[in-house]
């Protein structure tokens, strides 16, 4: 609008028939659009920007509005219709509106004439509501004050009798109620209420203070009346679990004070020095005629302070007995109180008062105190064991601990059997006591840990451990009285009798160590070792033309260790003793250690007695090869009564039985006679243990392999019987009773008696039910022909082979082994044993045996296991 094109196109075009969109689209009227038009900025823009007058420039703005009201006339015209037709309905709206305005009018002016006639009643009714809620209010007020008042006179005429008649749970009960009143409603500066301030002041101490005072009384006297009475008048003031706190504070503050004073070295030593001034105040006159020269004068001294050292000792322990005393009657005064409120219930509101102080998941009154002091008494020897702390109090109860043990113990004991009543819970368990021995832990380590060093040393002196000389009998018997020393100390407390036992069992199982390293090894403690006299002996002889067997000596290793075992005997028999008289907690750790001692000097001597019993069985194994037991004596064909012994005696013994009889007699001379003491049935031992089991091991290996003897003459049977029993008589003689043996000579005397009993007969005989049943069916392959074989003999093993074979295998084994080899016999070998009558009740008896199941065969396995 400013520029000259645009003058120019308005001249050209001054008629020009455009519509007032167009116009307005236009550069020159855009700026008039705009919402944030200002007429200063755009008429300063205008005139600063243009090179024309402001006259030309007015000019063109007319212009402008006039083509802006010629398009707007043109608009209106034809838009004429659409116009009229809008004036039309703004009419009909106003009509609308002007009606509306009257309706409003008239509504408002209804409301405020409601309004003008509604006030005033509202008004009043206003002032009545707040006049009617403070009426009430005060009459709240004095009803609570007069309530108040009521039980307050109550209060005092219950206070006004005499002491002895005055109901404390029912004073306690309108304390409570006024309090309650109080909560309820704020009466702070009333006259009438504020005089009986004081009054209810002074009440609720008093009635409380009788009330803590019978609780005290009555639990130190164990009543049940007075603390259930103390404890309802707690329970009305709505103070008991304070007060049974308070109670239980109370105890615990008292143990801890006096504890603490108790291992006090200061206070003990201050203690001890005025009892000793006091005493030497009485005896002054005395004093002053014995001292006079200086040197007596120091030596009076010297001794006054030694008797004050043990005099503060001897304090020191008496405080102890003194709170330990402390300690129990407090307990039981809980104890006694859990009881009572465990019972008690408020009359009203049946409340169990346990309820009240013990929450769910939360620990009974005795186990919360017992728990508080544990911590207090282990933090008490905890302050006295540090290093520089604990002056002569804590090298006094390291090196006297078991009496503190013995102390507490027997306190627990006393505890114990105060509190054990038939249908409660007695206040304190077998846990309970460790804890509380636990709480003493640092004075209880360090003399286990002294105790140790001086039985290892004591060990270490005894046996080096090494393959020097071995220990002295006086060396031994030390080590032992000292174990038997440090096992004693502590066998009058169980607990204690079971720490020291550990620590004992450590030492023994430190000596069974040493004394395997002690103990000598090698081959030579198998070898048995030719008697150099006898053996020069049977030189002469062979040389003479006859020969004997030969006695055996121990060499050195085998003394070594027989040596060494009668020590290790020594401690296990002296410590088993011991043992039977500790309490019984001593048994499973000493038992362990002493068990280990024994397997020591079993392992030591165990090589012997197995290269005896080898030797023992290689010369009875010599019996399948003597021709003796085939043949009859006659040189000829067999007895003519073959079921009995009745054709002639038998006087001359095998010579592999002879020459075991001779090796058990020089085993007994030489051997035996060197334990100390030497076995004995009469007196447990290792030593006695083995003899015992060498002994069963010798009659069932006989046994056995006489059983397999085969062919078996008439002659060889009575050869068995004179052998068997000259064996029987040397195992008697050189190592055990026979009729103590059990199971074994049973058996012996079994198969004495199966040697000539028919095999018709061998069902009924009562004697052969302690024979094994594998045995009596090898020997009955003796009464069968040769074609049908043992099974050792169809497997081609040898007699030692097999007998191997029977001591790795169970009799049931060994049955079916039997039941399969008759089976697999032949058809042909079968028909000609069925000819021999005998033979024929035989093989009937072995498949009756075989087929009569394996219960049979229990006797067997014992007997298998008593030999082996």
């Amino acid at each position: 609008m400013g520029k000259g094109g645009d003058s120019a196109d308005a001249e050209e075009n001054p008629g020009s028939n455009t519509s007032g969109t167009d116009l307005l689209e236009r550069p020159r009227f855009a700026p008039f659009l705009s919402d944030n038009f200002n007429v200063a900025e755009f008429t300063s823009k205008v005139l600063g920007g243009s090179h024309t007058t402001a006259s030309a420039q007015t000019e063109q703005l007319r212009e402008g509005v006039n083509q802006l009201e010629t398009a707007l006339s043109d608009e209106v015209v034809s838009r004429n219709k659409e116009l009229l037709h809008h004036v039309r309905r703004m009419l009909d709206a106003e009509n609308s509106v002007r009606d509306v305005v009257l309706s409003v009018d008239s509504l408002q002016s209804a409301v405020r004439r409601i309004r003008a006639e509604v006030m005033g009643p509202y008004e009043q009714i206003k002032h009545k509501t707040q006049q009617l809620r403070n009426i009430h209010a005060t009459v709240d007020i004095l009803r609570h004050v007069i309530h108040r008042l009521k039980l307050a006179q109550k209060l005092r005429a219950q206070l006004a009798g005499p002491p002895a008649q005055v109901d404390l749970a029912k004073a306690a009960k309108l304390i409570t109620d006024i309090r309650h009143v109080d909560r309820e409603v704020d009466l702070s500066g009333i006259e009438a209420v504020a005089a009986d301030a004081e009054f209810l002041e002074s009440a609720r101490k008093s009635v409380h203070e009788q009330a803590e005072a019978a609780l005290v009384e009555g639990v130190e006297a164990l009543s049940q009346a007075r603390v259930g009475s103390a404890l309802q008048v707690l329970f009305n003031l709505e103070e008991l679990q304070q007060a049974v706190s308070s109670l239980l504070s109370r105890y615990l503050h008292d143990i801890e004070r006096s504890l603490r004073a108790a291992l006090d070295s200061r206070h003990l030593a201050a203690q001890a020095a005025a009892a000793a001034a006091g005493a030497a105040a009485a005896g002054g006159g005395a004093a002053a005629a014995v001292g006079g020269a200086g040197m007596g004068s120091g030596g009076a001294h010297a001794g006054g302070h030694a008797g004050g050292g043990a005099a503060a000792q001897e304090r020191m322990w008496q405080s102890l007995r003194e709170v330990l005393e402390l300690v129990c009657s407090a307990t039981t005064a809980v104890w006694h109180l859990q009881r009572v409120v465990a019972k008690k219930r408020d009359p009203l509101s049946h409340v169990c008062f346990l309820d009240e102080l013990v929450g769910p998941g939360e620990p009974l009154l005795v186990a919360r105190f017992w728990s508080d002091l544990v911590r207090v008494t282990a933090d008490a020897f905890a302050s006295v064991s540090r290093p520089g702390k604990g002056g002569f109090v804590r090298d006094c109860l390291t090196a006297a601990y078991p009496r503190l043990a013995g102390y507490v113990e027997a306190m627990f004991e006393r505890l114990t059997a105060e509190t054990t009543i038939k249908g409660v819970l007695p206040a304190v368990g077998l846990p309970q006591l460790q804890q509380l021995l636990a709480a003493t832990g640092p004075f209880q380590s360090a003399y286990m840990a002294g105790c140790l060093a001086r039985l290892t040393d004591a060990v270490a002196a005894a046996f080096p451990g090494s393959a020097r000389q071995l220990p002295s009998a006086t060396e031994v018997q030390r080590c032992i009285g000292l174990i038997h020393e440090e096992l004693k100390t502590g066998s009058s407390s169980p607990q204690l009798a079971a720490m020291m036992a550990a620590t004992a069992a450590k030492a023994l199982n430190l000596l069974a160590e040493r004394a395997e390293y002690s103990a000598a090894s090698g081959p030579e403690l198998r070898q048995l070792t030719p008697n150099p006299l006898e053996a020069l002996q049977q030189q002469q002889q062979q040389r003479g033309g006859g020969a004997s067997a030969m006695g055996v000596v121990p060499n050195v290793a085998q003394l070594r260790n027989i040596a060494l075992c009668s020590h290790l005997q020594e401690t296990h028999r002296s410590l088993s003793a011991l043992l039977a008289r500790l309490p019984a907690t001593a048994a499973p750790a000493l038992g362990g250690a002493l068990a280990a001692v024994q397997a020591t000097a079993v392992d030591a001597v165990g090589p012997i007695f197995k290269a005896v019993v080898e030797a023992c069985e290689e010369r009875l194994l010599r019996m399948h090869e003597w021709p003796g037991y085939s043949r009859n004596r006659s040189g000829g064909g067999e007895l003519e009564e073959a079921g009995a012994p009745g054709g002639g005696e038998v006087t001359s013994t095998s010579p592999h039985v002879s020459e075991v009889a001779a090796l058990l007699a020089d085993f007994r001379a030489e051997f035996l006679s060197r334990f100390v003491p030497p076995p004995s049935p009469a007196v447990p031992s290792c030593a006695a243990a083995l003899v015992e089991r060498m002994a069963c091991r010798l009659l069932v290996f006989f046994v056995r392999h006489a059983a397999l003897l085969r062919p078996l003459s008439q002659a060889g049977k009575l050869l068995v019987a004179k052998d068997l029993a000259e064996l029987q008589a040397a195992v008697g003689q050189h190592l055990h009773p026979l009729e103590q043996l059990g199971q074994p000579y049973r058996a012996v005397k079994a198969f004495r008696s199966l040697l000539f009993t028919p095999a018709a007969a061998v069902a009924a005989n009562p004697l052969l039910g302690e024979l094994p049943p594998a045995i009596t069916l090898h020997h009955i392959f003796s009464r069968l022909p040769a074609a049908i074989q043992a099974p050792h003999e169809r497997s081609g093993l040898t007699a030692l082979q097999y007998s191997l074979w029977l001591d790795g295998h169970t009799g049931e084994e060994c049955v079916r082994s039997i039941g399969t080899a008759l089976a697999a016999t032949s058809a042909e070998a079968l028909a000609a044993a069925a000819v021999d009558e005998e033979a024929a009740e035989a093989l009937a008896l072995m498949r009756r045996i075989c087929t009569a199941g394996d219960g049979a065969t229990v006797v067997a396995t014992a007997a298998d296991g008593a030999a082996s």
